[in-house]
């Protein structure tokens, strides 16, 4: 078998001297500098576009699970030195099996994995923390770990001390150490407080501190151990940026179960399960299919879960519950619907050929928010209307909250999801639903989705129907929202038209027939809670108060009227709770306004559609589209 080998240029021990404390990192260095041909010194130089900085070749590491096995088998290794072959002993198993990479000079790299699949084996391979069993791997230049855990402390340390500190474990030369430290002090806001006891900075101070060193110490390649997730503060705006730069640079190898925050740009991606490659190429075809292979991952989980449930009655022998399908097979199915669907790339494709048909074409089913289904879905079915033209067979728009009136004129017929399912059942399944697929928004097919679809088609007497479902746009939209795909797509696929005012009397119980102005507040991600927003929220009702009666539609989450509004009787909260006719009873509120006031997003869209002269807020711009 071939000898594992790392082309390393530099092992040994690196010391820090701070005050009386010397911090003494033993073993292989984490981060190694590129080394000049001859020379045996290290030179700070960038690599060309296209250079090859990374090259794994059928990488494989065995890992054992049982820890005092795990060091009999060390010193069994040491001594003996016996070469390891594919053959497992007790408790071992492969944390990676013939894994191979290149990244080169300028490219994003991507490799989308679950949990326990390999990612950060990966990571402490290339960052030479540990060594293959198998195969090599060829570095050029300096790699640099990013992750966004805490370095520890030592609470006898100053500020400075342990930012010189955290230089070092990223691998900072001394030349460029103290530019680091400076820069990353600016970044992270400690910048006066240099010379503060740890004891005296509390925690949270510190949290951004390894992740802001190591994306500021220079690197020629970064490894990403997970995607950087800064918060809405200040401090996490500035690191978010400088992750971002980073990646509009190039040069990183992206470890993530997510799909997420990746960058507009990548090179290649690939998906690792239990250590190996299932399946690889560009951006457009990868990611669709790793959301399709996570998704049903977790379906066959939470079935495994049932069935192992003390009450559960076995249904063994039943053909629809057979074994699950394999990993690859999976990937292979969500390779497979991909071309099939033409989800990336040929949604406009698709809706032609079901609209040349004959048979029934299924809208739907639309569970996801309300937003998205006016900004995007209802104006996408416009376009369907007004680019092909009408249908001698049915065109039938599937949603949910009693919303006929949206698509008036637009499809022949109308199926509420609660004319299929009580109420209840709905709103549990879709939050089922949401938990499975880790978001509301409809990427895939669902179980309840496919229940609606085959339940509105027996309603229409056929199976044979055409499915136009709303993960086509979804695909589309994400690709837009990524920069893979020009965000003018939208625009030419959407029409755009107000709601007939007639469908919106303003009658709603318990308000009064005065004129008044409609608001809707709630905090999320463009409208972060804060002190600040509240005070905006609290200002805003009470200067409207003082000239209009005014009905605020709340959503979910409206932090409430303020005591200090010295005309709050005049302010009017209406709160109309989860019911299937929820967003037709908000719109009538809406739509009978003389104005409306609120947050972005959500239910506050429904008022221009009703051409009600409308101002949304927001207070953090790079979130209006999460």
């Amino acid at each position: 078998m071939a000898r594992a080998r790392h082309d390393r240029r530099r092992t040994g021990v690196s010391v820090l001297r701070l005050g009386v404390w010397r911090a003494v990192l033993a073993g292989p260095a984490l981060l190694a500098p590129r080394v000049a041909a001859g020379s045996g010194e290290p030179a700070l130089v960038c690599a060309d576009t296209g250079t090859a900085l990374l090259e794994c070749d059928g990488l494989s590491k065995i890992w054992c699970g049982e820890f005092h096995q795990r060091r009999k088998y060390a010193i069994r290794d040491i001594l003996v030195g016996t070469p390891r072959h594919d053959r497992l002993r007790a408790h071992e198993r492969f944390a990676l099996r013939d894994f191979s990479v290149t990244v080169k000079a300028g490219e994003n790299v991507v490799v989308l994995g679950l949990p326990a699949s390999g990612k950060t084996t990966i990571a402490r391979l290339v960052t030479q923390m540990s060594r293959p069993d198998r195969g090599s791997i060829r570095v050029t230049g300096r790699v640099g770990l990013v992750f966004s855990g805490s370095l520890g402390s030592n609470p006898f340390l100053t500020l400075d001390e342990y930012v010189q500190l955290a230089a070092s474990i990223h691998g900072a030369e001394p030349d460029v150490a103290q530019a680091c430290c400076d820069e990353v002090l600016e970044m992270t806001g400690l910048s006066a407080r240099r010379q503060d006891s740890l004891m005296t900075v509390e925690k949270g101070d510190l949290r951004y501190v390894s992740l802001a060193m190591s994306l500021t110490v220079p690197q020629d390649l970064r490894v990403f151990d997970g995607l950087p997730n800064p918060g809405p503060d200040p401090t996490g705006v500035r690191v978010a940026t400088r992750v971002s730069e980073q990646f509009e640079r190039g040069s990183n190898l992206i470890l993530t179960k997510t799909t997420d925050g990746l960058p507009s740009s990548i090179a290649r991606a690939l998906i690792v399960h239990d250590g190996m490659t299932l399946y690889q190429g560009g951006r457009d075809t990868v990611v669709p299919i790793y959301e399709h292979f996570v998704y049903r991952m977790e379906r066959i989980r939470k079935a495994a879960e049932a069935a192992a449930a003390p009450n559960h009655v076995s249904e063994a022998a039943s053909p629809a519950h057979a074994d699950p399908p394999s990993p690859a097979t999976l990937v292979a199915r969500a390779k497979k619907s991909l071309d099939r669907s033409k989800v990336a790339s040929l949604a406009e494709d698709q809706v032609a050929q079901a609209w040349a048909t004959d048979r029934p074409i299924l809208l739907g089913p639309f569970v996801s928010d309300v937003a998205f289904e006016l900004l995007y879905w209802r104006p996408f079915v416009a376009w369907m209307r007004a680019t092909f033209g009408p249908r001698t067979a049915p065109v039938v728009a599937i949603s949910r909250g009693r919303v006929d009136a949206w698509y008036a004129g637009l499809v022949s017929e109308y199926v509420d999801v609660c004319d299929l399912l009580p109420f209840e059942t709905y709103q549990t399944r879709n939050l089922e639903r949401i938990r499975d697929g880790g978001t509301v928004k409809q990427r895939v097919i669902s179980d309840l989705e496919q229940e609606l679809l085959d339940a509105t088609a027996r309603r229409l007497g056929t199976v044979d129907v055409e499915v136009i479902h709303p993960s086509v746009l979804f695909g589309v939209c994400s690709r837009i929202w990524n920069g893979a795909v020009p965000a003018a797509w939208l625009a030419e696929h959407a029409r755009y038209q107000p709601f007939d005012s007639l469908s919106a009397d303003g009658s709603v119980d318990g308000v009064a027939g005065e004129p008044y102005v409609a608001a809707s507040f709630w905090f999320n991600p463009c409208f972060p809670d804060s002190r600040r927003h509240r005070r905006v929220v609290n200002d805003v009702l009470s200067e409207l108060s003082r000239r209009v009666a005014v009905v605020v539609v709340d959503a979910g989450g409206f932090p409430g009227v303020a005591p200090s509004i010295t005309t709050r009787d005049r302010i009017r909260v209406v709160s109309l709770g989860r019911t299937e006719d929820q967003p037709r009873e908000q719109a009538k509120l809406i739509a009978g306004a003389r104005g409306f006031v609120g947050t972005f997003g959500g239910v506050s869209l429904m008022a221009p559609f009703y051409n009600v002269p409308t101002s949304l807020m927001f207070g953090e711009e790079a979130d209006l589209l999460s």
